[in-house]
């Protein structure tokens, strides 16, 4: 792949795309399983890559639809390794920051968008 990770099944070119790739990713770990932040490692079963997907939710208590936030961007064996033995949001913040993301936002009384950034850092939550 242009970036060195992934595959075509798992890391295709479009942000949209990668997002439903998303869905085939086998689940690794939970690192985090709160109602509204979450941190989970998945792997590709087609080429084994293994991605951090970190959720992120904003609870306004005003007629539902809360802004929801997700970042998924590869990581190495090693990084899966140490995001597992302390998986804090400072740690996730400072994990390869220039390596390039995939975020979902679905804001409030908006439509989810798409689209590439860098890094995985960790958005307000509650």
């Amino acid at each position: 792949m242009p970036d060195g990770h992934g595959c075509a099944a798992c890391w295709p070119d479009s942000p949209e795309a990668a997002w439903e790739s998303r869905r085939a990713l086998a689940p690794a770990a939970e690192l985090v399983d709160e109602s509204h932040y979450g941190v989970r490692l998945l792997g590709c079963p087609a080429c084994g890559q293994r991605f951090l997907s970190v959720f992120t939710e904003r609870v306004d208590w005003a007629d539902g639809e809360d802004p929801q936030h997700w970042a998924l961007m590869p990581v190495t064996l090693e990084e899966a390794v140490s995001l597992a033995a302390a998986p804090t949001e400072a740690a996730i913040d400072a994990l390869a920051p220039r390596r390039r993301s995939l975020r979902r936002d679905f804001p409030k009384g908006g439509e989810p968008r798409c689209f590439w950034d860098e890094g995985a850092r960790v958005r307000p939550h509650d």
